[in-house]
Order: structure tokens, then sequence, then C-alpha cells
């Protein structure tokens, strides 16, 4: 009776050990940084993907919270980028490549424009396995697999995207990837910001010119 009753004791402790290695919420997730933003700002963002499975991760699908309208996606060696459209806003980016082993993790950087609006936005995650897993890091904060969570606040402490520890500048989905700078320099910091400004105002003048053909249409 008690060598039986020490056996059940033992299978019982190895399947709650079993089950702390095995379940989702003890493994780590898909997280994104910074955790603090301002709205509408102009943000460079950090996709950390761990692997914690036998598997190697091979693919991650990020779906971008409401009201962003403005995405790049960094090109990383080894990875292929797709841009997901939902008509003409930008809804999801997705990653495939890898694989990532056990104990590893990939490091994927976007640069987006906040929501403009004030508090918690979910970053939705689906990270691949070559073995066909998929984990679906789309849950409330708390739960076994929660979704990375960004809070937009006034009070959040500005970031500038562009790079000041000698990172190469993100280049747009589709794109080639701007090389690693060995150091950054005012030069190459003016140089990312006036892309990003010849971007904004040839978005600024489309729309222009969409308004005016309106306008003209409504006249005529």
């Amino acid at each position: 009776m008690h060598r039986r009753r020490r056996r059940a004791g033992r299978a019982l402790t190895s399947a709650i050990a079993l089950g702390a290695i095995t379940a989702p919420g003890a493994a780590a997730h898909v997280t994104v940084q910074p955790a603090a933003s301002r709205p509408a700002e102009l943000q460079r963002y950090r996709v950390i993907v761990p692997s914690e499975s036998a598997a190697g991760t091979t693919g991650v699908d990020l779906r971008l919270p409401a009201g962003v309208a403005f995405a790049l996606a960094e090109q990383v060696a080894g990875w292929r980028t797709k841009v997901v459209k939902r008509g003409s806003t930008i809804s999801e980016l997705r990653w495939r490549g890898g694989p990532v082993p056990a104990g590893g993790y990939a490091e994927l950087r976007l640069i987006v424009r906040n929501p403009v609006k004030t508090g918690p936005v979910a970053w939705k995650a689906l990270q691949r396995y070559d073995d066909g897993t998929v984990v679906r890091w789309i849950g409330s904060p708390g739960s076994d697999t929660p979704a990375a969570v960004t809070t937009l606040s006034e009070d959040a402490v500005p970031v500038d995207v562009v790079s000041t520890h000698g990172e190469g500048a993100p280049a747009a989905a589709g794109t080639p990837a701007v090389a690693p700078a060995a150091a950054s320099s005012p030069a190459r910091r003016d140089g990312l910001t006036l892309a990003l400004a010849i971007a904004g105002a040839l978005l600024g003048a489309a729309a222009l010119g969409l308004q005016l053909a309106a306008g003209r249409r409504r006249s005529g």
C-alpha cells in the first residue's frame, strides 16, 4: 500500500514537473519593446521572439494595432518579410526564415507611426515552428499566451527612431536592407530624417491631389 502511494506520488510529481516545462504560460513569450511610447510618435520597435520548443522557429506573423497607418520593416539576413494590407492600410507583417533553434531567439525590427490615442495597444503574434506547431500569442495579460502590449501616453519618454548605437537604419519592406554602420554619425541620422520627411511629404501631396480631384468632380 505504501509502495503504491509512493509510486503514485512520484508520478504526480513528474506530471506536475512536465506540466511546468511544457505549459505555454511558463514559456517566454513574444515581446515588443519599448513597452511605452507616445501617441502619434514615429517609433522604432524591437520584436523579440524566443524559441523554447524542441522545434525551430521559422515564422512570425505580427498584427499591427488598429490605428497604425504607416510601417517600415527592417530586412533581416535569413528572413523574408511580407506586408499584408487591408485596403490601403498595413494590417500585418510576416517574417519567414530561421530556423531559430531551442534556446535561441530572433530579433525583428520595424518603425511605425503610433495610433493617435492613449492607453494600451496589443501586438498579437503567431509564432510558427518547423514541426507545424503554431503558438498564438494573442491573449490578454495574465493569460497563458498573452499578446505583447505597448502603453501609449503623453508622459512616455520620447524616443528618437534614428539609430544612435551604430545600427543600420531599417529599410522599407520589399526593398534592400541598409548595411549596418560601424558607428552612428550626424550625417547618417540626417539622411534617415530626410528620407522620412520626403516620404511624409509624398503622402501629403498624394492626399492633396485626391482632394483636389474630388473637388473638381463635384464642381463639374
